[in-house]
């Protein structure tokens, strides 16, 4: 929950502040959110804002900018550190949310019964799935099932070379592979089409997994390059139409 001490604490760790400023700092913005009517703004608790907009509009107001100049302008500068702390707090609660829902999403491929099973797929456009709104921002739902089906598909091999076997689940008895949205989840919003569909679910092996997540662009290009190439017709059939240069930028991001 954010509040005046929560402010202070985040100004103490992450702005190089006196003591003295940051209790000033923190104290300003209560102030602020008591004095916003007599700016023509309304009246709210600056500690319960989902979004920074409102601060742009405190500080292009003219009423709070005469205020501010005879202040010395410590009200703005308490409002810009107080617009990075709700940002920072907001990005924490939405990274939070998408932690849950990828945790959910792996516990479901780790669990599955050991007898899935080549599914009859038939790629064509479906709808965008269901999101959850954390801070303006969409976490978007995925059907383990899918997962489960592309993995199953692709015989349990690595789609980018499937002579990468590193040891036997003991889930399922197979060998271990994990599942990975080719065109990332978080994009999206930028789709007509849902990307949660077999055609944009690959099967790879965890080490070519952890290179697409954390690795150099330069050292997981040939796996983009492979895998987009192998289904690049596949994502069309889905309404899913992109040239690899755009993929490589999801990647570089």
């Amino acid at each position: 929950m954010m509040n005046t001490d929560t402010f202070a604490k985040w100004l103490e760790i992450h702005a190089d502040l006196k003591p003295y400023s940051i209790r000033r700092y923190s104290k300003a913005i209560d102030t602020i959110s008591s004095e916003l009517r007599d700016y023509g703004l309304q009246r709210i608790n600056l500690f319960d804002l989902s979004d920074t907009e409102f601060i742009n509009a405190i500080l292009n107001n003219p009423e709070f900018k005469r205020k501010n100049d005879k202040g010395n302008r410590m009200y703005s500068t308490a409002l810009k550190h107080f617009k990075r702390y709700l940002e920072h707090y907001n990005e924490k609660e939405f990274q939070e949310e998408l932690l849950k829902e990828e945790l959910e999403f792996i516990k479901y491929l780790l669990e599955k019964p050991a007898d899935v099973v080549k599914a009859e797929i038939e790629d064509k456009p479906k709808d965008k799935p269901k999101y959850n709104s954390v801070k303006n921002k969409k976490v978007w739902s995925r059907n383990p099932q899918y997962a489960a089906e592309a993995v199953a598909n692709a015989n349990y091999l690595c789609e980018f070379d499937n002579q990468h076997k590193h040891f036997i689940s003991m889930f399922n008895g197979k060998n271990y592979v994990e599942a990975h949205h080719l065109i990332p989840m978080k994009y999206q919003e930028k789709f007509k089409f849902s990307l949660d569909i077999h055609a944009n679910i690959v099967s790879i092996c965890l080490v070519c997994h952890k290179r697409l997540h954390f690795g150099l662009f330069e050292d997981k290009k040939d796996i983009i390059d492979m895998l987009f190439n192998n289904r690049i017709e596949r994502l069309k059939a889905c309404g899913i139409d992109l040239v690899v240069n755009e993929i490589y930028k999801y990647y570089k991001e």
